[in-house]
């Protein structure tokens, strides 16, 4: 009720353009009758604003108007994927996340016994399966257009299926594993990915899927600055309860959740905190972004708020580290990550 009063007096929205609504349907949760609006948010890249709902039982949340699937390429700018030859961050940004990726590609291994046929759903650039391959698996990507699987296919030779899930060759149980690294929350309905995760998917193979923690106090506190929230790009905002109980409708066991991912954790602090104390929308990320993958217009006019985003980073970055790992600890960190095991049959 407190969140239906919240936005009461608020004037009507006004779609953005190819915008559809789908609050009604909650894509995300089978209880549409239970949601609540939170907030209104505005999109950083386009202006756009949207509404952001909860559903009352499974807390998982929705971006109301959904942009039809003809009208989200806008949202999309050319930046927003970089360019296939050049790195899209610093150096030790992409260092570490190349650390990561080895780390969550033996995390799959271990659970699964041994190196096998690996599915990446939204691969991206392909670097999550890199890791794979280097331990020995057989990898195969999926993506929705070629720019996103340029990286992946031209640089890392990595064999990238582009195309809705409708077009996929494989037949059920071809795989050993598959991963979602923070792709569900693109989704409009993420039933879909999941359900063919369970069919793509031997008994006993394994899926590991990472989203924005929706139910976390960091997305809680900071509403619409939250970094992680990225209205309209993020149609869905999951929870983990949510991860839980549609793996478990699915036939999985869930083995392990973890609410620690560093490359993304920590940012997310600093540039919700820089959010907050009313500078530009996720400034800092453009700034740190390379040249051919800025998503910001105007950034060089914005000099002076550049720079200020980059002093306040230094001792928001120092805080993060206990913040993050306390959180972590306490199974609240502002990502999670799920381990979890087809059921043998």
């Amino acid at each position: 009720m407190e969140c239906r009063q919240y936005t009461a007096g608020l004037p009507a929205l006004t779609p953005p353009r190819g915008a559809v609504s789908v609050a009604r349907t909650m894509p995300a949760c089978a209880h549409p009758d239970r949601h609540v609006r939170l907030f209104r948010a505005r999109d950083y890249i386009t202006g756009d604003e949207f509404e952001v709902e909860r559903c009352g039982v499974c807390g998982a949340g929705v971006t109301d108007p959904t942009p039809a699937a003809e009208a989200l390429g806008a949202y999309y700018p050319a930046g927003y994927y970089g360019v296939p030859s050049r790195p899209r961050f610093p150096g030790v940004v992409e260092r570490l996340q190349r650390l990561l990726e080895r780390r969550r590609a033996r995390a799959v291994e271990t659970i699964a016994g041994r190196p096998g046929r690996v599915l990446d759903i939204g691969c991206g650039h392909g670097f999550l399966l890199d890791a794979f391959r280097q331990r020995g698996w057989q990898v195969h990507g999926v993506e929705l257009n070629d720019a996103a699987a340029a990286y992946a296919r031209e640089t890392l030779g990595i064999p990238v299926q582009v195309g809705p899930l409708e077009s996929w060759p494989w037949p059920d149980g071809h795989f050993d594993a598959v991963v979602m690294w923070h792709v569900l929350e693109h989704w409009p309905d993420p039933h879909e990915p999941l359900r063919a995760a369970a069919r793509l998917l031997r008994p006993g193979g394994v899926f590991m899927a990472g989203v924005p923690n929706f139910a976390s106090p960091e997305a809680r506190t900071t509403r619409d600055k939250w970094f992680h929230l990225d209205v309209p790009r993020h149609l869905v905002h999951l929870t983990p309860r949510w991860l839980r109980d549609e793996l478990a409708e699915l036939g999985f066991e869930a083995r392990r959740f973890s609410y620690l991912a560093p490359e993304f954790d920590a940012f997310s602090f600093i540039q919700s905190a820089l959010n907050l104390f009313g500078l530009p929308h996720n400034l800092l990320y453009d700034v740190l972004r390379g040249r051919a993958a800025k998503v910001l217009e105007g950034g060089g006019a914005r000099w002076a708020q550049s720079a200020a985003s980059v002093v306040l980073a230094a001792p928001l970055g120092v805080l993060s580290i206990p913040v993050t790992l306390a959180l972590a600890a306490a199974r609240q960190g502002s990502s999670v990550t799920v381990y979890a095991v087809k059921h043998l049959r």
